[in-house]
């Protein structure tokens, strides 16, 4: 066959000049940075981290970007923080927001959740340094809960899981060349 035979020119589609593919090449890199930077955003990483400078009284402002300590909030144990952080690890995971929880079993949780947090910031309120300072239980209490809460409602039906894989099987259809990649190369959305 004649190498310089071209399908595409004899159906009367333009031959793909090197801009075209500059120009692709750039939509694809800011398609792929998208979808890096809104999983970024949803990693339960970043979420226990945010949990953490909450319990200890900080609030993020939201135009530098940074934590500030909220003014007149004492020290919170430092006992208190690391067992609900180790606590919320086993949860807030990507096991976690991948999955396909149903609503009663999302419930379920929940209610394990609230009574282990309740359970343990009245059994360990001395030790905390929180004896019947009740708002401050209800402060930590609505931290943990609200934010777990929040990621077991992502995994209803599989729902983040879905939106995270279709959105790259548009990315692999919108870029043949990742098409020739494995599943393996896919789920890299870190590179």
């Amino acid at each position: 066959m004649n190498e310089d035979f071209d399908f595409n020119v004899m159906q009367g589609i333009p031959p793909e000049t090197s801009e075209d593919r500059l120009n692709n090449l750039y939509h694809d890199t800011l398609k792929e940075e998208k979808i890096t930077n809104i999983i970024s955003q949803l990693n339960p990483d970043n979420l226990l981290s945010d949990i953490e400078f909450r319990l200890r009284g900080y609030k993020k402002n939201r135009f530098t970007g940074t934590w500030e300590k909220l003014k007149g909030h004492k020290e919170i144990s430092e006992i208190l923080i690391s067992r609900f952080i180790s606590f919320l690890g086993g949860i807030l995971n990507d096991n976690t927001r991948f999955s396909n929880y149903s609503a009663g079993e999302i419930n379920n949780v929940m209610g394990e959740i609230i009574g282990f947090v309740k359970d343990d910031l009245s059994d360990n309120d001395e030790e905390y340094g929180i004896v019947g300072d009740y708002d401050e239980m209800t402060r930590i209490g609505h931290i943990i809960c609200i934010n777990t809460f929040s990621v077991l409602k992502r995994a209803l039906n599989g729902m983040e899981s879905r939106r995270i894989f279709a959105t790259l099987r548009v990315t692999e259809n919108v870029n043949p060349q990742q098409q020739k990649k494995g599943i393996m190369d896919a789920l890299q959305f870190w590179k």
